[in-house]
């Protein structure tokens, strides 16, 4: 399993849909909104990701690397790099790992 694409979602009020190898696709990010991508501040990412851990579903979904809006969010738009490609190529390696796939 791994992300193929990732395109400008069809939804107005999401920004991206990631386009998985199984066929899956996932819209995320609120259209119009700022993430570690666009403002690059430490500050507001840690933040970021101390609120989403704060909701069990959300931290169940990102500490188990399951394909969902909330890990597409936190690992792409919220990732250790400002880089999109990077921040897919880092989850693509997670998805790897957990699912044991090429």
């Amino acid at each position: 399993m791994k992300i193929i694409k990732i395109i400008e979602s069809p939804k107005l009020t999401k920004r991206y849909r990631v386009i998985m190898d199984t066929g899956e696709h996932f819209d995320f990010g609120l259209d119009g909104g700022s993430t570690y991508l666009d403002h690059k501040n430490k500050d507001k990412r840690e933040a970021y990701w101390k609120r989403h851990f704060a909701n069990p579903t959300e931290h169940h979904l990102i500490l188990n690397i399951i394909p969902s809006p909330a890990l597409f969010s936190a690992m792409l738009l919220w990732g250790d790099s400002t880089s999109l490609r990077e921040n897919m190529n880092i989850l693509n390696k997670l998805f790897i790992e957990k699912y044991n796939t090429k």
